[in-house]
């Protein structure tokens, strides 16, 4: 929250992107250091002129820095979303999981006693050679892969939901994104759709916003982000045009990084 504060003082200053188009970026610098080593009153005692270029290239590379560092937090932000949602369903799926060893050797011994007798019942013939329980914990193994996912992905989203929600738009507020490559645009204008809507208490997206899915949402994560109705059904999402996505999301200078 104060980096953001302090970017909104910096940018409500609102110096024109171009000041120091012309300037070369080490002389800028050089300004940047001054002010940042020099006390307040050795700065009055300077020319007008010297005085607000040397201030100006101070707000604008300060202004770079905050914008740097707001970037490094979102990232951050989102990895530990993902990271401690990994550590809170690795541990339960480890509590819960008894792995199976020799599995080789069960089959066998399932297909033997199968083919021995064909016409037996599962729990005459199979139950005794391999156990039932071997059986059920050999089928919980297998399982553990589309529950780990399943589960990581419900964690993740209620984790947001329920903390992280506080932050994330305030930070995708303060940024701006861009990108000239065409493959990146359905991202983009994901991005303007998240920011328009992240900030209300709406917990669907309306019906007549087209959202970008393909490219955007892996195939894992569509049952997270997209719901179904009460019949189970889910909403028939048009594809989207990346023609007429601009590939800028608003016109504030976003600046070097």
């Amino acid at each position: 929250m104060r980096e953001l504060e302090r970017l909104e003082t910096i940018r409500a200053i609102g110096l024109p992107s171009d000041l120091f188009a012309d300037a070369l970026p080490h002389e800028i610098e050089l300004y940047r250091r001054r002010v940042a080593v020099q006390p307040p009153s050795d700065l009055r005692r300077l020319p007008e002129a010297a005085r607000l270029t040397w201030l100006a290239a101070f707000v604008q590379r300060r202004g770079h820095a905050l914008t740097d560092s707001l970037v490094e937090l979102l990232i951050d932000t989102v990895h530990a979303i993902g990271a401690r949602a990994e550590r809170r369903v690795e541990q339960q799926v480890l509590n819960e999981l008894r792995k199976v060893s020799g599995k080789n050797n069960l089959l066998f011994e399932i297909a033997n006693a199968s083919l021995a007798q064909p016409d037996g019942i599962v729990r005459q013939v199979i139950f005794p050679v391999v156990g039932e329980q071997t059986l059920r914990d050999l089928v919980r193994e297998w399982q553990s892969g589309p529950l780990y996912r399943k589960s990581l992905r419900t964690t993740i989203r209620n984790s947001y939901a329920g903390h992280y929600r506080r932050m994330v738009p305030r930070l995708l507020d303060a940024l701006d994104f861009r990108s000239n490559n065409a493959i990146h645009r359905p991202v983009i204008a994901g991005l303007a759709i998240v920011r328009r809507y992240a900030a209300s208490h709406q917990r669907y997206i309306p019906g007549d916003v087209i959202v970008p899915i393909d490219g955007v949402v892996r195939p894992l994560w569509r049952d997270a982000v997209v719901d179904t109705d009460s019949r189970g059904r889910q909403p028939n999402i048009p594809p989207f045009d990346a023609g007429n996505c601009s590939s800028r999301v608003s016109a504030r200078a976003l600046g070097p990084g």
